[in-house]
């Protein structure tokens, strides 16, 4: 095909010539005699056998300096340590990088109570629970109204005796500084409506839940769950022979901030009897419920 194709780019290049040959000489652009001799026509045999360094002069074919293309490889992004994120080491680390915004408003509360009951920080825990144990021993020896006031005018004596500390130092220093409270002026302490309706919601369903509850129990509509609640009721009654409510209340303050700890350190060996103590109760559950009429024992 490239015999042909050139055969006959030489034809229309000779009728070219025939038609310039008609012309004047002066209007001819240019001579095709030197180019049209038999002797400068190449073949297209004799292209396959030249030497292509004879051929084009211009050019260099040596091996040394013919090149190969060099290609690219692609990056391997499995071997690059900031492509693929760092594993977590601990749910300690995941708390940290978890945006507590993102999570819905009762997921939040209920991860910053367990960070205060289990000490996350040592002083805020801390704080929290000085406060909190102090208020209820004042109860015991104050009413609720003497409590309120003392406290409030604790807090005010701290803050008035620090603002004017901060006067009397702007003052001698000749300087003009913002109050010391500022940063705690900004927040934000107002509920919005919406926030307001989504603890109202929250509120209804556990009340509504523990009506349900009550009213079944005492309306026996499950035997065995109606006589163990009366046995919890009498058991009550020896509890509230030798505690109040708020000796109650204190006991259990003092135990939400100091067995979690304690549990978290010894989780195993507890778990292991918690286990042995609740397989002799199922024990002793079905044997008390074989007894009952209309009672079937628990399958475990």
């Amino acid at each position: 095909m490239a015999t042909i194709s050139f055969e006959q780019d030489f034809a229309s290049e000779k009728c070219l010539k025939a038609y310039y040959d008609q012309l004047p000489t002066e209007t001819a652009p240019f001579s095709l005699d030197g180019f049209s001799s038999e002797a400068n026509i190449p073949s297209y045999t004799d292209n396959l056998e030249a030497d292509p360094n004879q051929a084009y002069s211009g050019f260099d074919f040596s091996e040394e300096k013919a090149e190969e293309p060099v290609l690219q490889s692609q990056p391997d992004l499995l071997s690059h340590s900031d492509v693929i994120p760092q594993k977590f080491g601990s749910l300690d680390d995941v708390r940290e990088v978890d945006d507590v915004e993102d999570r819905p408003a009762f997921f939040t509360w209920k991860a910053r109570v367990k960070d205060l009951l289990y000490w996350r920080d040592i002083k805020v825990s801390g704080v929290v629970f000085g406060l909190t144990l102090l208020v209820l021993l004042s109860l015991c020896c104050f009413s609720v109204v003497s409590v309120i006031s003392y406290l409030t005018l604790s807090l005010l004596t701290v803050t008035v005796a620090f603002r004017l500390y901060k006067l009397v130092l702007q003052t001698l220093n000749g300087t003009q500084q913002p109050n010391p409270f500022q940063s705690l002026l900004d927040m934000e302490v107002t509920l919005s409506k919406d926030q307001i309706h989504k603890y109202a919601d929250v509120i209804l369903d556990h009340l509504n839940c523990t009506l349900v509850c009550t009213r079944d129990l005492v309306l026996v509509k499950n035997m065995v769950a109606s006589l163990k609640f009366a046995v919890f009721m009498w058991l009550l009654t020896y509890i509230g022979c030798c505690f109040n409510g708020l000796t109650l209340l204190i006991l259990g303050v003092i135990a939400a901030f100091v067995l979690p700890p304690i549990y978290e350190k010894y989780q195993v060996p507890i778990d292991n009897h918690y286990n042995l103590v609740a397989q002799k109760f199922a024990q002793v559950a079905n044997a008390v419920r074989s007894k009952i009429p209309g009672a079937k024992p628990k399958t475990q």
